[in-house]
């Protein structure tokens, strides 16, 4: 199959692209036979199988489920679920393969694949190699000796809510929950309510094509409307999921969004205060105030590269307690998996919160410092095929400008540690943009730090 145009929507930790222009039913099928190939080398013949809300998921599910039973492999379908489900069904069910039709975050124009084979999400290597199956794919081969596998269904969400429910005590609080129309509002509204609280339900019906605000909830402008609700309802939290579920972000009583880094501090506070020196995991976009808090509470950390797949092997071969990254995925060893959800995260958040008698407006510690100023992740266009040449460029011009007095990290792109202040430069793997932060101690330093590196990624691109 002639691939070379689309070799791009094979991408770091998943497979995504346009439906109808990359993502097409012979894609898919062509997709499902060389996923087969790879899942039988692994010694894997039952696969879970699921999709999300977006146009084509389910039919696309149809079509992977259908092949990989030609093939032999016995396909247990859980059915429309966010990828959390997935992640889940995996260890409870003891089935290490598994795949999910889903764009995540991305807009309604969008599908895709996340895969999972052994014990995580398969790496950009294992991506890499489905581009090359399906290049190399024949479909001439002669079937008749292989014997068909079934295709049987599974509820996982009653599990699922029962072992996310392990532990939590009876919430006493209201909760607006924003969906984004996707696949994993109706089931957090429903374990909030068995946990106890008021839950107020925005945008939680599924919709194919997210008619209220694309479903990326580290975009402010697509939490307005959550943000007005929780003030018109006087609720305590909001919560804003993104398309597959398995990224939150949470807005306090005031309206106030929390960054993730911001999110991370709760559970850092959490475990630094009920075991010995414990150990996470935080990605380079995370804060330099983060890591300062997480040292004067003797604990430890590991900076990584940006990436749920990158953070979820992470997890495994360390024994990190928690793990968090800028972009809103959380990822937890505590009674779970080591894996990234969503609605875990809100509901286990608030309920420290509740256990402490406090509420978001008191985290983090260093938002109190008014002299502390921090950017969004900010993004820069570049062309794809250009990305990583033009990086490359930019880390010597920093190195050139800023290694005499700076400590400078490039794990992911370049991290750079000034005396009062930091920034990172670094290439988006899913998106044809640059992605920059900043940090700063001083209003003065933060927005000449800021310009100066716009400008100079800007004029390098």
């Amino acid at each position: 199959m002639e691939l070379k145009h689309i070799k791009h929507i094979f991408r770091e930790y998943d497979i995504r692209g346009l439906i109808d222009l990359e993502i097409t039913d012979d894609f898919v099928y062509s997709l499902a036979h060389a996923l087969s190939q790879l899942f039988l080398e692994a010694g894997q013949n039952r696969i879970l199988l699921g999709y999300d809300t977006r146009k084509n998921s389910a039919h696309y599910h149809n079509i992977l489920a259908k092949t990989f039973a030609e093939n032999g492999l016995h396909v247990i379908s859980l059915g429309m679920i966010p990828s959390p489900c997935l992640y889940f069904a995996v260890h409870y069910l003891q089935i290490k393969a598994g795949v999910i039709v889903t764009a995540s975050h991305n807009p309604s124009q969008y599908n895709g694949f996340k895969i999972w084979l052994n014990e995580c999400t398969i790496n950009k290597q294992e991506i890499l190699s489905l581009y090359e199956k399906i290049t190399k794919l024949s479909l001439t081969k002669n079937k008749q000796n292989i014997q068909k596998g079934f295709i049987g269904y599974h509820d996982i969400q009653t599990s699922y809510t029962q072992k996310v429910l392990e532990n939590i005590p009876h919430l006493n609080c209201k909760v607006v929950i924003d969906g984004a129309n996707g696949s994993a509002g109706n089931l957090c509204v429903d374990i909030f309510r068995k946990a106890g609280a008021k839950v107020i339900p925005l945008f939680c019906d599924e919709q194919e094509n997210f008619s209220n605000h694309e479903p990326d909830p580290t975009n402010p402008k697509n939490l307005k409307t959550l943000c007005q609700k929780i003030m018109q309802e006087q609720a305590d939290y909001g919560i804003a999921l993104d398309g597959d579920g398995d990224r939150v972000v949470l807005v306090d009583n005031n309206g106030r969004i929390l960054k993730s880094d911001e999110l991370m501090s709760i559970f850092i506070h959490h475990y630094c205060k009920t075991m010995n020196n414990p150990l996470f995991l935080l990605d380079v976009k995370c804060s330099q105030e983060l890591i300062k808090e997480i040292i004067q509470k003797n604990g430890k950390y590991v900076l990584c590269p940006t990436g749920h797949a990158i953070l979820k092997r992470n997890m495994i071969q360390t024994q990190a307690i928690f793990g968090g990254e800028f972009s809103g995925h959380f990822f937890h060893a505590d009674n779970w998996y080591k894996t990234d959800d969503g609605i875990l995260t809100a509901i286990r958040a608030i309920a420290i919160l509740q256990n402490n008698n406090n509420s978001l407006t008191h985290y983090p510690n260093w938002l109190q410092n008014k002299s502390f100023f921090s950017s969004d992740e900010i993004k820069i266009p570049c062309p794809e095929n250009l990305k990583q040449e033009k990086l490359q460029i930019i880390i010597q011009l920093i190195e050139n400008k800023y290694s005499p007095q700076a400590q400078i990290i490039k794990i992911d792109g370049i991290r750079v540690l000034l005396e009062n202040a930091w920034f990172l430069v670094r290439i988006s793997n899913t998106s044809p943009t640059f992605t920059l932060r900043f940090e700063a101690n001083e209003k003065e330093v933060f927005e000449k730090l800021q310009n100066e590196i716009i400008q100079l990624v800007q004029e390098n691109i």
